[in-house]
């Protein structure tokens, strides 16, 4: 546990409001309170009063996080969701990072409590994180706070947008595709102004410039339209797509090579490019082309994780090193590669074929990761 941190989950879900605690837990609490920064705070397991949850506000509290992953908040009846809405609304309103990842499937009944401590807030916020949506006042409010620097969002943009400036934002992350729309208004207009619906103009260039990082559910990218959007955020340093193939669905990934080309050329200061994992039925159209491209015009290029047809990856490559494309050009220093899961195993001469192409595009590569265990000698084979 880091210094001034505390993580709570030392009560049963049994005990509900109203069960008495010891003098000594309270005499601790007390004198532990003042010295606390960040409270993480499983609602899950430790379901307890206000009263107890206050002997926590440290004076010092700049970070909380209330989360509750293992679903039981659906088990708990509505009129018991007053607790977790009331210890939302003690929070202090100076908080600098406040992360609300509890209420699975009571997402509406906390609207109300998260939207009205988000109004109070101050300046001091610079990360904000909740599962559930938020009034369109309280959107605004969010808007408006200067050094708001990250933000999960899961909601639609609203009809109507005043006049603002928005925040200067380094991470955005959509946890819902419903909220894909905020990410094509911000990059909607080339002179820096925002329009949505009848909405007045509102100046949001510097987010263009300043954001770094972008988060996308796993079902957007059939949309061809989010890539063209983020790629007007020429700054960015990190793009997860998160695409996985389904089993319903099939491969979704809709992109070719010259897609993939387009991209990494818009955005050469990438660090972390992440459209996906391999291909699951092997039928997308990119192939290991868009590897290279990522390699040539990203150099900066640390973590790669790309949505590619594996079926055809030995050809690919055999192209690649007798077509001469590349050779001369300069190649990003990714040391490590993990494809995901594979569908074929390569054996025999296809191993040095296919070491050679990984060499080829990523000359510093020096590990090679795939989680199917098919393609483990080649791994062998790069990392001697």
């Amino acid at each position: 546990m880091l210094p001034g941190c505390v993580e709570y989950t030392s009560v049963p879900m049994g005990q509900f409001p109203g069960e008495p605690f010891s003098y000594f837990r309270a005499i601790a609490w007390e004198v532990l309170s003042p010295k606390l920064e960040w409270l993480l705070w499983d609602i899950d397991k430790a379901y307890v009063t206000l009263t107890s949850f206050r002997l926590f506000l440290s004076p010092h509290l700049k970070r909380i996080t209330l989360y509750g992953y293992s679903g039981l908040m659906s088990c708990i009846p509505r009129d018991k969701l007053d607790i977790p809405a009331q210890i939302i609304l003690s929070f202090p309103a100076s908080l600098e990072d406040l992360s609300l990842m509890c209420g699975q499937g009571h997402e509406e009944p906390l609207k109300d409590a998260i939207s009205t401590f988000v109004r109070r807030c101050g300046s001091s916020l610079r990360r904000f994180s909740s599962h559930a949506p938020l009034s369109e006042a309280a959107i605004f409010h969010l808007m408006q706070l200067p050094n708001l620097r990250s933000w999960v969002i899961v909601q639609k943009p609203p009809r109507t947008i005043p006049t603002s400036i928005f925040p200067s934002l380094k991470q955005l992350r959509f946890h819902k595709t419903m909220a894909l729309p905020w990410l094509r208004l911000l990059a909607s207009h080339g002179k820096g102004t925002l329009q949505n619906g009848s909405a007045s103009p509102t100046l949001h260039i510097h987010v263009r410039e300043t954001l770094t990082s972008i988060t996308c559910p796993c079902t957007t990218i059939d949309n061809p339209t989010l890539l063209s959007s983020a790629a007007d955020f020429r700054n960015l340093a990190v793009l997860c797509l998160q695409t996985y193939c389904s089993n319903v669905e099939g491969c979704r990934f809709h992109l070719a090579d010259n897609d993939m080309e387009n991209l990494v050329v818009m955005l050469p200061r990438l660090e972390k490019l992440e459209p996906g994992q391999a291909c699951c039925f092997g039928s997308c159209n990119t192939t290991v082309a868009s590897l290279l491209m990522a390699s040539v015009h990203c150099l900066d290029l640390i973590k790669l994780e790309i949505h590619f047809n594996t079926r055809t990856i030995v050809g690919g490559i055999q192209r690649l090193l007798g077509g001469g494309f590349g050779h001369d050009k300069v190649k990003c220093k990714l040391r490590n590669l993990a494809v995901g899961y594979l569908l074929l195993r390569v054996c025999g001469e296809d191993i040095e074929t296919v070491a050679m192409g990984f060499k080829f595009i990523f000359p510093c590569l020096t590990d090679f990761a795939d989680q199917s265990g098919l393609w483990y000698e080649l791994g062998c084979r790069i990392r001697d």
